[in-house]
């Protein structure tokens, strides 16, 4: 091996993975068609404990170098650790073509003795694929795999808030082609052997031309798309249920084709609010609307103990136009010499950052177009933050009772930020009322168990 493969193995070896990672960014543009780009990379992430996606890092490397002794040797080690359906055997046969499997075991910068076997004993496994959206594959894999199901996540599309996934092949910027397509349809014949529930999320599958939908349902495998928001929002129809609507995909004939050609191969959907089943109704067969979660453990509300001498407002502009993003920076501009308080808005930060600074803060504000509310002022709620966002006369009307949220629009938004600081002693309490309104409709575990259900029952038709 070179000389900085030899670096980056050491580094492993270390448990430096801040260091391994910086130098695997500078050693793929130098060696992306090297067998050992993907061997290093594979035992980077079995370093993690991502075993998952050691294993697609080496599946990637044996299509391209199919006779590899390092990536045959590891790949069949990980294959026992995962219990692989069937690939144990063939990677253990394709492994007698290695000469020292001692030599090799050497080299790598872990002991794969000390990692337990995947216990999969649960009646039926779970891939979900293939953009995260809001934590939202990772959160529902984790409430699975405490209701005892077998989950996994795929993520073609790892931008900077840095989720976490068990499968990452980053395809940002990838075009639909013939070559990318037959080697995820590839890709799909691997995972058949290993999962009995597909379920896709904002109209992706596991290939970028669906391509892979036949193959599943000709395997007798359940298959369930799951929509979010832009990919089937449309603005004449939105409009209907909400003035101050905006979309940010504006091409309702590119959404309703998708609609079509996605409902024509899958029967079941899934969407977290009445908003979003008022596009999919008429396309779908069968839609189900299960709530978003969030793992409670995780956002536990923040404690301050010190009496801050000025209030924090947050706010985090995403997509600053559908946000409303300019007209709560001119409200706060008109605010800001009249009452004693800081505003903040959170960018470019991972998940994880952008948790410990809404932490600190004691208003968030979210959006004043949409006219529902999403992952954000869920989270912000779960942490007892007190939540200005529009919330449309439709979706009052759908939304529990105690829906805690203080609404505003691009109309009234200065008055109501105004409202906030003329009475701050309101501000806990309303916090108090959103944790409380999380743990009763999104936590993560209850609405696992309406998904499983769910799953039970596509499973028994």
């Amino acid at each position: 091996m070179s000389e900085k493969e030899n670096l980056i193995l050491k580094t492993l070896h270390d448990n430096d993975l801040i260091l391994a990672n910086k130098l695997l960014k500078q050693y793929e543009s130098e060696q992306i068609n090297q067998s050992s780009y993907y061997f290093l990379n594979a035992c980077f992430f079995i370093k993690k404990g991502n075993l998952t996606n050691g294993w697609l890092w080496l599946w990637r490397g044996l299509e391209l170098f199919p006779e590899d002794k390092k990536l045959l040797y590891l790949m069949w080690m990980i294959s026992q650790l995962l219990g692989r359906r069937g690939q144990e055997q063939v990677y253990k046969e394709k492994k007698e073509l290695l000469n020292n499997n001692i030599e090799i075991a050497f080299q790598l910068p872990f002991d794969l003795d000390s990692y337990e076997k995947e216990n999969i004993q649960s009646s039926f496994s779970v891939l979900q694929g293939s953009m995260e959206i809001a934590n939202q594959m990772n959160t529902l894999s984790q409430g699975l795999k405490r209701l005892g199901i077998s989950s996994h996540t795929l993520n073609y599309y790892p931008y900077y808030l840095n989720y976490v996934s068990d499968y990452e092949w980053s395809l940002i910027g990838q075009r639909s082609t013939p070559t990318i397509n037959t080697q995820l349809r590839k890709l799909t014949e691997e995972f058949l052997l290993n999962y009995d529930v597909f379920h896709f999320h904002w109209g992706t599958s596991l290939t970028l031309d669906w391509s892979d939908i036949p193959i599943l349902k000709a395997s007798e495998k359940e298959i369930v798309m799951q929509h979010w928001g832009s990919d089937v929002r449309l603005i004449s129809e939105a409009k209907k249920l909400n003035p101050y609507a905006l979309v940010k995909n504006a091409n309702e004939d590119l959404i309703k084709w998708n609609l079509q050609k996605l409902s024509q191969q899958i029967k079941h959907c899934v969407v977290f609010d009445m908003e979003l089943y008022h596009y999919v109704k008429d396309y779908y067969e069968n839609v189900s609307v299960i709530p978003a979660m969030v793992d409670m453990d995780q956002y536990q509300p923040s404690v301050n103990e010190k009496k801050k001498n000025k209030l924090l407002i947050a706010h985090a502009p995403t997509s600053p136009y559908i946000k409303g993003t300019q007209y709560i920076l001119k409200a706060i501009e008109s605010l800001k010499d009249q009452y004693n308080f800081d505003f903040i808005t959170v960018q470019g930060k991972s998940h994880e950052e952008a948790i410990q600074i809404y932490r600190e803060a004691d208003l968030i504000i979210d959006q004043l177009h949409i006219g529902s509310y999403g992952l954000f002022a869920i989270e912000t709620m779960a942490m007892s933050k007190p939540v200005i966002c529009w919330i449309s006369d439709y979706m009052k009307e759908n939304y529990p009772k105690d829906l805690p949220i203080i609404i505003a629009n691009p109309d009234t938004i200065k008055d109501c930020i105004e409202n906030a600081l003329k009475n701050l002693d309101m501000l806990p309490e309303i916090g108090k009322r959103g944790r409380a309104y999380v743990e009763k409709n999104h936590d993560m575990v209850k609405n696992s168990k309406q998904m499983l259900s769910l799953y039970r029952t596509i499973q028994k038709n």
